[in-house]
């Protein structure tokens, strides 16, 4: 009996030595299983880092055009207030009174049908037109009948050129457009500005079926990302602070949110509490990421597996060359990015010997123990 128990305590301590446990995959592991194309694992090194630092997504201003040179033109619509001064050249004239030789109409409603009236002048069609083009309808509509007429147009109440400003601002709502044009930033402005740090924040415009996301900070940095807005733009603010994960054998693995506009894989690292002496594997420090095939592209990376658009890929960095230290500080972190450090296989043999340890002291406590009893039998 005392011999079945023996084998019975060794080979559940065998069993026990193949399935130890542990928080992740060793690095072998994922280098083996990437070979399923389940993944695509990338070795980090100076191509790789110039690569992703040269690549440029989609951004408002590329996305929308607005620069000074594309100027949005404000034009009148229906519901929109004109004020209207007509001159003649001389007294005696259809607006001829004792004030002058003009009449001044300070409050003209552009009706339903995109129109408008004033005396002399019958209905003109004014819907999508710029008030430039609207005094010379006027002026138009004018002669022959008034002497040598001459117009002023200007917008009073702008109820159509608008765009529409919501989430997390202090006033959203709607805002006017002035005729020479206003920025991003400047609604912003108007708004009372953002509740929430710039950084934290991301802009979605939406333009008729197009859209784009930025965050506030770089349309803050960069001037080509603060567009000019157009009539009808729909801009939502929403408060999205950017998170990664850092796991594995570091000191302090947990969800970090960035503190800063980029953080860098060293950062980050750092940022756990660097690595665990003990258990890390220097050479297994990854970066795991759904990344954007246009980036692969740029770099040449043949892949075959995309999940909802995105590429699965895992970054490794070797962390035993000295060089590498200056790839994970060039290596810029992406919001939901996580970096995992695997544990040193010596770790794992390591666990196996305590168990083995753990398994033949309980077989000596037993042997031990049935001894004693045999000895008392006798």
């Amino acid at each position: 009996m005392l011999r079945s128990l023996f084998v019975l305590i060794v080979s559940a301590s065998l069993a026990g030595c193949a399935i130890t446990p542990r928080e992740g995959p060793l690095s072998s592991e994922i280098e083996t299983q990437s070979e399923k194309n389940e993944y695509l694992v990338v070795d980090v090194d100076s191509q790789i880092v110039d690569g992703l630092s040269r690549f440029m997504p989609v951004s408002l201003h590329s996305q929308f055009k607005t620069t000074a040179r594309h100027l949005p033109v404000s034009t009148v619509g229906v519901g929109d207030v004109l004020s209207v001064t007509v001159f003649e050249a001389d007294e005696g004239g259809l607006f001829s009174n004792k004030s002058g030789k003009g009449a001044e109409f300070p409050s003209v409603v552009v009706n339903e049908k995109g129109e408008i009236s004033l005396p002399y002048t019958g209905s003109i069609k004014v819907k999508g037109k710029t008030p430039l083009q609207i005094q010379d309808l006027v002026i138009e509509s004018l002669e022959g009948k008034a002497i040598q007429p001459q117009a002023m147009v200007n917008v009073v109440r702008n109820e159509n050129n608008i765009v529409t400003l919501s989430g997390d601002v202090s006033k959203p709502g709607l805002y006017p457009l002035p005729s020479q044009g206003v920025r991003l930033l400047d609604v912003v402005a108007q708004a009372g500005g953002t509740k929430y740090p710039a950084r934290e924040t991301y802009v979605t415009l939406m333009r008729g079926s197009r859209q784009g996301v930025q965050q506030l900070e770089t349309v803050i940095n960069q001037p080509d990302e603060n567009i000019y807005v157009a009539r009808g733009d729909r801009i939502y603010l929403a408060h999205d602070p950017q998170r990664y994960t850092v796991l594995g054998a570091v000191k302090k693995p947990s969800v970090y949110t960035f503190d800063a506009s980029s953080i860098s894989v060293l950062e980050a690292i750092a940022a756990a509490g660097g690595l665990n002496d003990i258990r890390a594997d220097a050479t297994g420090v990854f970066v795991f990421r759904y990344e954007d095939p246009k980036v692969l592209d740029s770099m040449n990376i043949q892949y075959t597996r995309q999940v909802r658009g995105k590429v699965p890929t895992i970054y490794r960095i070797n962390m035993k060359h000295a060089r590498s230290y200056f790839y994970a500080q060039s290596f810029h972190l992406e919001d939901k990015d996580s970096v995992f450090v695997s544990n040193a296989r010596g770790v794992e043999i390591g666990k196996v010997l305590q168990l083995w340890s753990l398994a033949t002291s309980s077989v000596r406590s037993v042997a031990s123990t049935g001894n004693a009893f045999e000895g008392l039998s006798n």
